[in-house]
């Protein structure tokens, strides 16, 4: 029976979205409120997920460290990436990849990400949300990240987005992550640093 009720759990957890519908456009301002670590908070819904993270995010503008975030919310935090081309893609395709890592066990994680590219005053969206869902090879194998071992480290790798030319343009990415700990939900929330690259939207 509880290994049937698991099963439940991380289907549901996997066939939720893990991110809020974002506007179209965001303001400078928006963008460079957050661009550090966030940590992973508990919350029954998504809504109040992003009041917590709000609320973070003003007393922390430039990310909490792990060892804080595991102290006062939990064993997880995500981190941002910047937007960069693929090397491997001849410099044709860019993304982000942002890192969740934890220091205890987890039983699902799952991020998606957003590229926003900036238009004149605003920031706006390129391309669709790519979500991403952990793998049970994810959950078991741990790793290093900035030179520590956590025993949990899941980073996102599917986004490829394909550019349209190579005039530089600024970009950045919204990233949320969701996680299941010890039967609770709980959710993070990043931007990723402003980068100015050989890139167009389409």
């Amino acid at each position: 029976m509880a290994c049937t009720t698991l099963t439940f759990l991380l289907l549901s957890f996997v066939a939720t979205p893990a991110t809020a519908s974002e506007p179209d456009e965001v303001s400078e301002e928006e963008i460079t409120s957050s661009q550090g670590p966030s940590p992973y908070v508990e919350a029954d819904t998504e809504e109040e997920a992003m009041r917590k993270l709000d609320a973070i995010e003003k007393e922390h503008p430039q990310g909490i460290s792990a060892q804080a975030a595991y102290k006062r919310y939990g064993p997880c935090t995500l981190h941002p990436a910047g937007f960069h081309t693929r090397k491997s893609a001849g410099y044709k395709y860019g993304g982000v990849k942002p890192v969740t890592v934890c220091t205890k066990k987890v039983t699902g994680i799952k991020m998606a990400s957003q590229l926003r590219v900036k238009n004149g005053l605003m920031w706006v969206k390129a391309g669709i949300e790519i979500p991403q869902t952990a793998n049970d090879k994810d959950l078991r194998t741990g790793g290093k990240y900035k030179k520590k071992y956590y025993t949990v480290k899941f980073t996102q790798t599917n986004m490829k987005y394909k550019c349209k030319g190579t005039k530089k343009h600024k970009w950045s990415a919204s990233s949320i992550g969701r996680l299941r700990y010890q039967g609770r939900t709980l959710w993070a929330r990043v931007t990723s640093p402003i980068l100015s690259v050989p890139c167009g939207p389409h």
